[in-house]
Protein backbone atom coordinates (compact mmCIF):
# COMPACT_ATOMS: atom_id res chain seq x y z
CA UNK A 1 0.00 0.00 0.00
CA UNK A 2 0.98 3.79 -0.78
CA UNK A 3 -0.10 6.62 0.74
CA UNK A 4 0.20 10.06 -0.94
CA UNK A 5 -0.26 12.44 1.60
CA UNK A 6 -0.51 16.51 2.58
CA UNK A 7 -1.47 16.67 -1.45
CA UNK A 8 -3.73 19.51 -2.63
CA UNK A 9 -5.54 17.10 -4.82
CA UNK A 10 -7.66 18.42 -7.96
CA UNK A 11 -8.83 14.92 -9.09
CA UNK A 12 -11.72 15.90 -12.14
CA UNK A 13 -14.24 14.19 -9.95
CA UNK A 14 -15.36 17.02 -7.36
CA UNK A 15 -12.35 17.99 -5.56
CA UNK A 16 -10.67 21.19 -6.46
CA UNK A 17 -7.73 22.51 -4.43
CA UNK A 18 -8.44 20.23 -1.25
CA UNK A 19 -6.02 19.09 1.19
CA UNK A 20 -6.63 15.07 0.99
CA UNK A 21 -4.65 11.83 0.85
CA UNK A 22 -4.42 9.45 -1.86
CA UNK A 23 -4.18 5.86 -1.33
CA UNK A 24 -3.44 3.17 -3.51
CA UNK A 25 -2.68 -0.59 -3.79
CA UNK A 26 -2.32 -2.92 -6.51
CA UNK A 27 -1.73 0.29 -9.15
CA UNK A 28 -5.35 1.37 -8.31
CA UNK A 29 -6.73 4.27 -6.15
CA UNK A 30 -7.90 2.60 -3.61
CA UNK A 31 -9.66 5.64 -1.32
CA UNK A 32 -9.14 9.49 -1.28
CA UNK A 33 -9.59 10.78 2.59
CA UNK A 34 -8.63 13.58 5.00
CA UNK A 35 -6.02 11.01 7.04
CA UNK A 36 -4.98 8.05 5.51
CA UNK A 37 -2.08 7.75 8.01
CA UNK A 38 -4.18 7.10 10.75
CA UNK A 39 -6.75 5.20 8.94
CA UNK A 40 -4.21 2.79 7.23
CA UNK A 41 -1.87 3.07 10.22
CA UNK A 42 0.16 -0.39 9.12
CA UNK A 43 1.85 -1.61 6.05
CA UNK A 44 2.28 1.05 4.10
CA UNK A 45 4.82 3.42 2.31
CA UNK A 46 4.13 7.45 2.34
CA UNK A 47 5.21 9.93 -0.38
CA UNK A 48 4.69 13.76 1.34
CA UNK A 49 3.11 16.33 -1.04
CA UNK A 50 3.81 18.64 1.32
CA UNK A 51 0.85 20.55 0.00
CA UNK A 52 1.61 20.84 -3.55
CA UNK A 53 -0.37 20.07 -6.46
CA UNK A 54 -1.88 17.01 -6.76
CA UNK A 55 -3.77 16.06 -10.24
CA UNK A 56 -4.01 12.97 -12.66
CA UNK A 57 -1.79 12.20 -15.42
CA UNK A 58 -2.38 13.84 -18.55
CA UNK A 59 -3.99 12.27 -21.54
CA UNK A 60 -2.63 12.66 -25.05
CA UNK A 61 -5.36 12.24 -27.06
CA UNK A 62 -3.56 12.22 -30.64
CA UNK A 63 0.23 12.23 -31.49
CA UNK A 64 2.78 10.22 -33.02
CA UNK A 65 5.05 9.43 -29.82
CA UNK A 66 7.49 6.39 -30.49
CA UNK A 67 6.70 6.36 -34.60
CA UNK A 68 7.84 9.79 -35.52
CA UNK A 69 10.63 10.18 -33.02
CA UNK A 70 11.42 13.62 -31.58
CA UNK A 71 14.50 14.32 -33.50
CA UNK A 72 13.15 12.70 -36.91
CA UNK A 73 16.09 10.63 -38.19
CA UNK A 74 14.86 8.62 -41.16
CA UNK A 75 15.07 5.01 -39.42
CA UNK A 76 12.93 6.58 -36.67
CA UNK A 77 9.72 7.67 -38.99
CA UNK A 78 7.40 5.32 -39.65
CA UNK A 79 4.03 7.48 -39.12
CA UNK A 80 3.34 7.79 -43.49
CA UNK A 81 3.40 4.61 -45.13
CA UNK A 82 3.05 6.81 -48.57
CA UNK A 83 2.41 3.66 -50.89
CA UNK A 84 -0.97 4.11 -50.90
CA UNK A 85 -3.57 6.97 -49.86
CA UNK A 86 -5.87 3.94 -48.39
CA UNK A 87 -4.56 1.85 -46.09
CA UNK A 88 -7.05 0.70 -43.10
CA UNK A 89 -5.38 -2.30 -42.49
CA UNK A 90 -1.86 -0.62 -40.94
CA UNK A 91 -1.58 -0.85 -36.97
CA UNK A 92 0.61 2.15 -35.13
CA UNK A 93 1.12 -0.75 -32.58
CA UNK A 94 3.25 -2.37 -34.76
CA UNK A 95 5.69 0.91 -35.30
CA UNK A 96 6.06 1.94 -31.65
CA UNK A 97 9.49 2.71 -29.92
CA UNK A 98 9.41 2.73 -26.28
CA UNK A 99 13.13 3.87 -26.85
CA UNK A 100 11.89 6.76 -28.64
CA UNK A 101 13.24 10.25 -26.17
CA UNK A 102 9.76 11.34 -26.40
CA UNK A 103 8.61 9.06 -23.48
CA UNK A 104 10.80 10.50 -21.23
CA UNK A 105 9.83 13.95 -22.28
CA UNK A 106 6.00 12.78 -22.07
CA UNK A 107 6.57 11.73 -18.05
CA UNK A 108 8.64 15.31 -17.75
CA UNK A 109 4.98 17.15 -19.09
CA UNK A 110 2.88 15.25 -16.61
CA UNK A 111 1.71 12.93 -19.92
CA UNK A 112 1.03 9.01 -18.45
CA UNK A 113 -1.88 8.29 -21.44
CA UNK A 114 -0.98 8.70 -24.78
CA UNK A 115 -3.08 7.53 -28.20
CA UNK A 116 -0.80 6.95 -31.14
CA UNK A 117 -1.73 7.56 -34.64
CA UNK A 118 -0.77 7.25 -37.53
CA UNK A 119 0.75 10.52 -39.73
CA UNK A 120 -1.99 12.61 -42.20
CA UNK A 121 -0.30 11.62 -45.42
CA UNK A 122 -2.82 9.10 -45.13
CA UNK A 123 -6.87 9.36 -46.17
CA UNK A 124 -6.94 6.43 -44.00
CA UNK A 125 -3.74 5.33 -42.15
CA UNK A 126 -4.64 2.37 -40.19
CA UNK A 127 -5.90 2.11 -36.43
CA UNK A 128 -4.69 4.29 -33.59
CA UNK A 129 -3.32 2.59 -29.85
CA UNK A 130 -3.81 3.86 -26.75
CA UNK A 131 -0.63 3.50 -24.12
CA UNK A 132 0.80 4.39 -21.06
CA UNK A 133 4.07 6.07 -21.51
CA UNK A 134 6.52 4.32 -19.29
CA UNK A 135 7.91 0.47 -20.14
CA UNK A 136 10.55 -1.45 -21.64
CA UNK A 137 8.61 -3.22 -24.45
CA UNK A 138 5.45 -2.49 -26.50
CA UNK A 139 3.23 -5.16 -24.25
CA UNK A 140 4.06 -3.10 -21.44
CA UNK A 141 3.07 -0.02 -22.41
CA UNK A 142 -0.26 -1.02 -24.64
CA UNK A 143 -3.51 0.10 -22.90
CA UNK A 144 -5.90 -0.70 -26.04
CA UNK A 145 -4.09 -2.05 -29.00
CA UNK A 146 -6.25 -0.78 -31.84
CA UNK A 147 -8.44 2.00 -30.37
CA UNK A 148 -9.54 3.98 -33.30
CA UNK A 149 -8.90 4.14 -37.20
CA UNK A 150 -7.30 7.35 -38.29
CA UNK A 151 -8.28 9.38 -41.20
CA UNK A 152 -7.16 12.33 -42.92
CA UNK A 153 -8.67 15.76 -44.37
CA UNK A 154 -5.58 17.69 -44.87
CA UNK A 155 -3.18 19.34 -47.41
CA UNK A 156 -0.57 16.71 -46.38
CA UNK A 157 -2.44 13.97 -48.48
CA UNK A 158 -2.65 16.03 -51.90
CA UNK A 159 1.19 16.92 -51.57
CA UNK A 160 2.13 13.73 -50.79
CA UNK A 161 0.56 12.05 -53.61
CA UNK A 162 -0.13 15.09 -56.09
CA UNK A 163 2.36 14.33 -59.29
CA UNK A 164 2.07 10.72 -58.24
CA UNK A 165 -1.65 9.63 -58.07
CA UNK A 166 -4.62 10.74 -56.86
CA UNK A 167 -6.22 12.39 -54.54
CA UNK A 168 -4.61 15.72 -56.08
CA UNK A 169 -7.88 17.61 -54.96
CA UNK A 170 -10.16 17.75 -52.24
CA UNK A 171 -13.26 16.28 -54.75
CA UNK A 172 -10.69 13.17 -54.86
CA UNK A 173 -9.96 13.31 -51.32
CA UNK A 174 -13.51 13.14 -49.96
CA UNK A 175 -14.32 10.43 -52.84
CA UNK A 176 -11.85 7.93 -51.89
CA UNK A 177 -12.77 8.04 -48.42
CA UNK A 178 -16.12 7.53 -49.67
CA UNK A 179 -15.74 4.81 -51.72
CA UNK A 180 -13.45 2.74 -49.05
CA UNK A 181 -16.12 2.69 -46.69
CA UNK A 182 -18.98 1.98 -49.19
CA UNK A 183 -17.04 -1.45 -50.15
CA UNK A 184 -16.35 -1.51 -46.61
CA UNK A 185 -20.11 -1.37 -45.75
CA UNK A 186 -21.26 -3.70 -48.20
CA UNK A 187 -18.18 -6.56 -47.50
CA UNK A 188 -19.22 -6.08 -43.66
CA UNK A 189 -23.25 -6.53 -44.78
CA UNK A 190 -21.94 -9.90 -46.70
CA UNK A 191 -19.34 -11.12 -43.78
CA UNK A 192 -22.22 -10.80 -41.32
CA UNK A 193 -25.17 -12.41 -43.24
CA UNK A 194 -22.48 -15.37 -43.75
CA UNK A 195 -22.22 -15.52 -40.19
CA UNK A 196 -25.50 -16.09 -39.40
CA UNK A 197 -26.74 -17.99 -42.28
CA UNK A 198 -24.55 -20.52 -43.23
CA UNK A 199 -25.84 -20.55 -46.55
CA UNK A 200 -24.80 -17.90 -47.41
CA UNK A 201 -20.80 -17.07 -48.77
CA UNK A 202 -18.82 -14.68 -47.41
CA UNK A 203 -16.71 -12.55 -49.20
CA UNK A 204 -13.68 -13.07 -50.66
CA UNK A 205 -11.04 -11.63 -47.85
CA UNK A 206 -9.57 -8.51 -48.27
CA UNK A 207 -7.35 -7.34 -45.63
CA UNK A 208 -8.21 -3.40 -45.82
CA UNK A 209 -11.86 -4.32 -45.77
CA UNK A 210 -11.82 -6.91 -43.46
CA UNK A 211 -10.22 -3.98 -41.31
CA UNK A 212 -12.31 -1.00 -42.36
CA UNK A 213 -15.44 -2.84 -42.05
CA UNK A 214 -15.15 -2.71 -37.99
CA UNK A 215 -16.63 1.17 -38.39
CA UNK A 216 -19.47 -0.36 -38.84
CA UNK A 217 -19.49 -2.37 -35.65
CA UNK A 218 -18.97 0.95 -33.83
CA UNK A 219 -15.07 1.30 -33.58
CA UNK A 220 -14.19 4.82 -33.19
CA UNK A 221 -12.87 7.17 -36.10
CA UNK A 222 -10.24 10.16 -35.07
CA UNK A 223 -10.63 11.79 -38.94
CA UNK A 224 -7.44 15.14 -38.33
CA UNK A 225 -8.85 17.80 -40.40
CA UNK A 226 -7.66 21.79 -39.99
CA UNK A 227 -9.90 23.89 -42.31
CA UNK A 228 -13.53 25.12 -41.24
CA UNK A 229 -14.85 23.47 -44.37
CA UNK A 230 -12.18 20.06 -44.34
CA UNK A 231 -14.17 19.69 -40.88
CA UNK A 232 -17.54 20.17 -42.49
CA UNK A 233 -16.75 17.48 -45.25
CA UNK A 234 -15.30 15.42 -42.20
CA UNK A 235 -18.74 15.70 -40.68
CA UNK A 236 -20.88 15.43 -44.07
CA UNK A 237 -18.99 12.14 -44.01
CA UNK A 238 -19.15 10.63 -41.06
CA UNK A 239 -22.93 11.73 -40.49
CA UNK A 240 -23.30 9.62 -44.08
CA UNK A 241 -21.91 6.67 -42.76
CA UNK A 242 -22.83 6.82 -39.09
CA UNK A 243 -19.46 6.60 -37.79
CA UNK A 244 -18.65 7.01 -34.52
CA UNK A 245 -16.32 10.10 -34.57
CA UNK A 246 -14.13 12.88 -33.39
CA UNK A 247 -12.33 15.63 -34.94
CA UNK A 248 -8.94 15.68 -34.73
CA UNK A 249 -6.42 19.13 -34.52
CA UNK A 250 -9.42 21.45 -35.30
CA UNK A 251 -7.10 24.29 -35.89
CA UNK A 252 -10.52 26.81 -37.42
CA UNK A 253 -12.84 24.65 -35.27
CA UNK A 254 -13.14 28.58 -33.27
CA UNK A 255 -14.74 30.09 -36.37
CA UNK A 256 -17.33 27.46 -36.57
CA UNK A 257 -18.72 26.70 -33.35
CA UNK A 258 -22.56 26.76 -34.43
CA UNK A 259 -21.95 24.12 -37.34
CA UNK A 260 -20.23 21.73 -34.49
CA UNK A 261 -22.53 22.42 -31.60
CA UNK A 262 -25.23 21.90 -34.00
CA UNK A 263 -23.71 18.14 -35.10
CA UNK A 264 -22.81 17.47 -31.46
CA UNK A 265 -19.11 17.15 -32.59
CA UNK A 266 -16.64 16.56 -30.07
CA UNK A 267 -12.94 17.74 -30.71
CA UNK A 268 -9.43 17.07 -29.95
CA UNK A 269 -7.53 20.60 -30.45
CA UNK A 270 -4.34 21.25 -30.92
CA UNK A 271 -1.80 22.23 -31.06
CA UNK A 272 -3.18 25.78 -31.08
CA UNK A 273 0.30 27.64 -31.50
CA UNK A 274 3.05 27.64 -33.54
CA UNK A 275 4.22 28.41 -37.39
CA UNK A 276 0.99 29.94 -38.99
CA UNK A 277 1.48 28.82 -42.47
CA UNK A 278 -0.84 27.08 -45.09
CA UNK A 279 -3.52 25.01 -43.19
CA UNK A 280 -2.78 26.51 -39.68
CA UNK A 281 -2.74 30.71 -40.82
CA UNK A 282 -5.96 30.81 -38.35
CA UNK A 283 -4.03 29.00 -35.44
CA UNK A 284 -4.98 30.50 -32.20
CA UNK A 285 -4.98 29.66 -28.44
CA UNK A 286 -8.43 31.53 -28.30
CA UNK A 287 -10.17 28.12 -29.30
CA UNK A 288 -10.29 26.74 -25.99
CA UNK A 289 -12.38 29.73 -24.87
CA UNK A 290 -14.64 29.89 -27.89
CA UNK A 291 -15.82 26.27 -27.82
CA UNK A 292 -16.30 26.39 -23.85
CA UNK A 293 -18.33 29.59 -24.35
CA UNK A 294 -20.30 27.40 -26.83
CA UNK A 295 -20.88 24.02 -24.98
CA UNK A 296 -19.21 22.08 -27.28
CA UNK A 297 -16.61 19.35 -25.59
CA UNK A 298 -12.61 19.26 -26.50
CA UNK A 299 -9.18 17.73 -25.51
CA UNK A 300 -6.25 19.72 -25.42
CA UNK A 301 -3.55 17.99 -27.72
CA UNK A 302 0.15 18.80 -28.62
CA UNK A 303 0.26 16.36 -31.41
CA UNK A 304 3.96 15.32 -30.54
CA UNK A 305 6.15 16.32 -32.14
CA UNK A 306 4.38 18.82 -33.88
CA UNK A 307 4.39 20.30 -30.32
CA UNK A 308 6.96 18.39 -27.94
CA UNK A 309 4.69 16.40 -25.36
CA UNK A 310 6.70 18.05 -22.49
CA UNK A 311 4.72 21.40 -23.17
CA UNK A 312 0.95 19.73 -22.84
CA UNK A 313 0.68 22.13 -19.22
CA UNK A 314 2.06 25.19 -21.30
CA UNK A 315 -0.54 24.69 -24.13
CA UNK A 316 -3.35 24.51 -21.81
CA UNK A 317 -1.69 27.86 -20.21
CA UNK A 318 -1.73 29.16 -23.82
CA UNK A 319 -5.26 28.95 -23.86
CA UNK A 320 -5.64 29.83 -20.60
CA UNK A 321 -4.20 33.14 -21.05
CA UNK A 322 -6.83 33.42 -23.92
CA UNK A 323 -9.99 33.08 -21.47
CA UNK A 324 -10.33 29.12 -21.12
CA UNK A 325 -11.67 28.81 -17.28
CA UNK A 326 -8.85 26.72 -15.47
CA UNK A 327 -10.98 23.84 -14.49
CA UNK A 328 -12.20 23.90 -18.16
CA UNK A 329 -8.21 23.73 -19.42
CA UNK A 330 -7.28 20.93 -16.62
CA UNK A 331 -10.33 19.05 -17.26
CA UNK A 332 -9.38 18.77 -21.20
CA UNK A 333 -5.89 17.47 -20.74
CA UNK A 334 -7.07 14.71 -18.17
CA UNK A 335 -11.06 13.83 -18.06
CA UNK A 336 -12.18 15.08 -21.07
CA UNK A 337 -9.51 13.05 -23.17
CA UNK A 338 -9.78 10.23 -21.59
CA UNK A 339 -13.89 10.30 -22.39
CA UNK A 340 -13.26 11.31 -25.90
CA UNK A 341 -10.65 8.15 -26.15
CA UNK A 342 -13.23 5.88 -24.36
CA UNK A 343 -10.67 5.48 -21.87
CA UNK A 344 -12.55 7.16 -18.96
CA UNK A 345 -13.00 4.52 -16.68
CA UNK A 346 -9.42 3.81 -16.28
CA UNK A 347 -7.76 7.35 -16.41
CA UNK A 348 -8.78 10.86 -16.46
CA UNK A 349 -9.35 11.28 -12.94
CA UNK A 350 -8.62 10.42 -9.59
CA UNK A 351 -11.17 8.03 -8.45
CA UNK A 352 -11.10 4.58 -6.13
CA UNK A 353 -10.93 1.69 -8.66
CA UNK A 354 -9.04 3.98 -11.41
CA UNK A 355 -5.74 3.73 -12.52
CA UNK A 356 -3.15 5.60 -10.20
CA UNK A 357 -1.57 7.48 -12.80
CA UNK A 358 -0.32 10.77 -10.49
CA UNK A 359 1.33 13.72 -11.07
CA UNK A 360 2.87 15.79 -8.45
CA UNK A 361 3.36 19.38 -9.30
CA UNK A 362 6.28 22.05 -7.72
CA UNK A 363 3.45 24.77 -8.35
CA UNK A 364 0.34 25.73 -10.15
CA UNK A 365 -0.03 23.48 -13.22
CA UNK A 366 -1.45 26.52 -14.99
CA UNK A 367 1.89 28.38 -14.20
CA UNK A 368 4.14 28.60 -16.65
CA UNK A 369 6.63 28.12 -14.36
CA UNK A 370 5.74 24.92 -12.77
CA UNK A 371 6.46 21.34 -13.91
CA UNK A 372 5.85 18.01 -13.07
CA UNK A 373 8.11 16.86 -10.19
CA UNK A 374 7.09 13.50 -9.36
CA UNK A 375 4.91 11.06 -12.03
CA UNK A 376 2.98 7.69 -11.35
CA UNK A 377 2.05 5.43 -13.72
CA UNK A 378 -0.59 2.39 -11.65
CA UNK A 379 1.76 3.74 -8.06
CA UNK A 380 4.96 3.14 -9.67
CA UNK A 381 7.62 6.55 -9.15
CA UNK A 382 8.43 6.52 -12.80
CA UNK A 383 9.89 9.97 -13.37
CA UNK A 384 11.02 12.55 -10.22
CA UNK A 385 12.39 15.79 -11.10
Amino acid sequence: MLIIKNCNLINMAGIYEEKKDLVIEDGKILDICDNAVSKYNVGHVSIDACGHYVTPGFVEPHCQLGVREQIYRFEGDDSNETSDPILPQLRTLDAINPADEGFQMALAGGVTTAVVCPGDANLIGGTCAAIKTAGKTVSDLTIVPELAFHMSLTDEVKTTYSGKRSPKTRLATAALIREALMKAKNYHTSWKLAETDPSKKPPKFDMKLHSLMRVFDGMPVKITAKRSYDMATAIRIAEEFGLHYTLEDCTESWLIPDLLKKHNVSCVVGPSYGSKSSENRNRDPIVGSVLEEHGIPFASSTAHPKMNIELSAIHLTLMYKKGLTALTALESATINAARVCGLDQRVGSLEPGKDADIVIWDGYPLDYYSSASTVLIEGKVVYQK
